[in-house]
């Protein structure tokens, strides 16, 4: 069944399996800018992340899978 938002947009029902949620475990130092510095991570430890189902990758460490991504391709970090 597809959705129809108050505007009139028709949201088909694959769209609610193109994202996902996830907790995270670690994160790196963060991207490294054109000039040289070091931009700062928004996201931590413990942040609730939403992500596109297809913009991450797969890694299977010690029998835990987990998902990398880059910052970037974080679709919204949840606030608590």
């Amino acid at each position: 069944a597809q959705a129809v938002t108050p505007g009139g947009v028709i949201i088909p029902d694959t769209s609610h399996e193109a994202t996902m949620d996830a907790e995270v475990v670690a994160v790196g130092p963060g991207a490294v800018l054109l000039d040289g510095k070091r931009h700062g991570m928004q996201c931590s430890v413990g942040s609730k992340v939403v992500y596109a189902k297809f913009g991450v990758k797969k890694l299977d460490y010690q029998g835990e899978e987990y998902l990398i991504c880059k910052e970037a391709d974080l679709l919204i970090i949840i606030e608590d």
